[in-house]
């Protein structure tokens, strides 16, 4: 075949096939860029969820006690070790005894020289009374005798008292727990001369089981508390008797044992605009100690059908919060809410969104308004209750 005629056949051939291939590719290109992107999407399923309060509090041990030298002496020791757990009743301190034990006999030897002289005194009396009546002895010979044996009774008295005395003196050299609880640091050393002058702080302890937490509560929120409690007529004194109290302490853990209010103050704080309550908990194990922080959590009641998301499911635009809302054509629309408190991982949603709403919960950096998606659905997870964020 001539040269020429076969160039020309090929160049038809390519002018022909370049137009349809790259007809085909546009055709796929638009097809493909036609497709609705795959992204995940939520059904809100309406959720139990706690209405409660939330504050900081801080755990106070009562009784606390402060343990002080009675008498003056030197310490001899202690039998404890500091920050253990210590028991009623339980030897702590000990000061030096021998001043104290030779003053006991004293005031022994003294009542029994006293109630010698009185019981002579008495025999004195009958002895003499009977010779009154016969003016064998005058009347005041007689009176002077039942004065002095008054005074002996007295002697005796006070010898007693005396002796009663230096006893517990005595007893106060040995120190003893009050209270079972958490006993802290000693502040003074064996061979410290303790007690003088005025009594010293040796140590304090205090009692961990049941543990108190004192909290300061606003006085908006209380209000909202009495006002709940009237339109449910419900007395405020079932507030402390019925109202749930949940801890979370300080590792952000919950505490697995619920408490109640143990006391509500009188007033509200005109400097402060609160109002002093506590918590009373069980605390066997002594997991808490005084002066630990917690958010304490009253729990008042439940709500039904609420609508919790994702934290991760809402934007926050210029100081305003959004969701991306998919309707029944699968089209996105972004729609203004009002979060409300945080639970765990999610919030929940006071306006905005109802139960039975699909929401995306990916893919907002795509986000044009009305964009169509082909929705994932993913399954809404159950809403723990009990102790929020």
């Amino acid at each position: 075949m001539n040269p020429f005629i076969t160039k020309k056949i090929l160049l038809a051939i390519v002018v022909f096939i370049i137009p349809g291939i790259l007809i085909t590719g546009c055709n796929t290109r638009e097809k493909e860029e036609a497709s609705p992107p795959l992204l995940k999407v939520l059904e809100i399923q309406g959720s139990k969820i706690p209405v409660y309060l939330e504050m900081i509090g801080q755990a106070v041990g009562i009784p606390t006690v402060e343990i002080t030298a009675r008498v003056e002496g030197y310490l001899k020791n202690w039998s404890f070790k500091e920050g253990s757990i210590v028991r009623k009743g339980q030897l702590l301190f000990t000061i030096e005894q021998d001043k104290y034990l030779n003053n006991v006999k004293y005031s022994e030897a003294d009542l029994a020289s006293k109630t010698a002289a009185w019981e002579k005194a008495k025999l004195d009396v009958a002895r003499l009374k009977p010779l009154l009546n016969t003016n064998a002895i005058s009347q005041n010979d007689y009176d002077m005798a039942v004065t002095n044996e008054k005074q002996c009774k007295a002697a005796v008295e006070s010898a007693q008292a005396n002796l009663a005395d230096s006893r517990i003196n005595l007893a106060y050299t040995t120190i003893t727990s009050p209270i079972t609880g958490y006993i802290g640091k000693v502040n003074v050393n064996p061979g410290n001369l303790v007690g003088h002058g005025e009594s010293t702080l040796l140590t304090t302890i205090s009692a961990i089981d049941p543990i108190y937490f004192d909290f300061q509560m606003n006085e908006t929120d209380f209000l909202k508390i009495r006002r709940y409690l009237m339109e449910i007529k419900v007395d405020m004194a079932v507030l402390e008797k019925s109202v749930i109290v949940y801890l979370k302490l300080s590792d952000k853990k919950d505490y697995d044992v619920p408490g109640k209010i143990d006391f509500i103050d009188r007033a509200i704080n005109p400097k402060t605009g609160t109002i002093a309550m506590r918590a009373v908990f069980n605390n066997p194990d002594g997991l808490i100690k005084p002066g630990n922080f917690a958010n304490i959590v009253l729990v008042l009641t439940e709500k039904e059908n609420a609508v919790v998301i994702p934290q991760s499911a809402m934007i926050e635009i210029q100081g305003k919060f959004f969701a991306f809302k998919v309707d029944t054509r699968n089209n996105v629309t972004r729609v203004p809410v009002i979060p409300g408190r945080n639970m765990e991982n999610k919030v929940v949603i006071n306006a905005g969104l109802t139960p039975g709403d699909k929401i995306l919960i990916e893919g907002f950096q795509k986000f044009q308004e009305g964009m169509m998606i082909t929705p994932q659905l993913v399954q809404d997870t159950s809403v723990s209750g009990k102790s929020p964020e």
